[in-house]
């Protein structure tokens, strides 16, 4: 991978776990325990893969990419990224955690289209506020 491009998926992953991580923090959820939550989980997901998509990034290998850094960079350790990414993947069926990537595209593509509309997905469906 060429170094600008590490650095530009560096830099989605970093922007989208902020996006994510202001609700978790607001809801009080442990960093390690997002992925319990199959909802928050999804929303996580679906505001990473959002990003890749409207960035152009290539899916198998940038937007995959960019997928295991912010997953990584979620729960606070590097290197569970990968094996998160494909938990997530195998996740996709299940209702809770498509209506969370869901919620988390739609986020993103409100916030895209208008930086006053930040992502709140997460705290609406916990019921406190972002």
């Amino acid at each position: 991978m060429e170094p600008e491009s590490h650095d530009r998926i560096s830099t989605l992953a970093r922007i989208g776990v902020t996006l994510c991580g202001v609700q978790i923090e607001a809801t009080n959820i442990a960093a390690r325990d997002v992925i319990r939550d199959p909802y928050v989980f999804g929303y996580c997901f679906g505001v990473f893969e959002t990003m890749a998509q409207m960035a152009g990034l290539e899916q198998y290998s940038e937007g995959a990419k960019l997928m295991e850094t912010a997953l990584g960079k979620l729960v606070e350790n590097d290197a569970v990224g990968p094996h998160l990414f494909r938990v997530a993947l195998g996740q996709r069926q299940e209702a809770d955690f498509a209506a969370g990537a869901a919620a988390g595209e739609q986020d993103v593509e409100a916030w895209y289209a208008d930086a006053n509309a930040m992502p709140t997905g997460i705290a609406r469906r916990l019921g406190r506020k972002a």
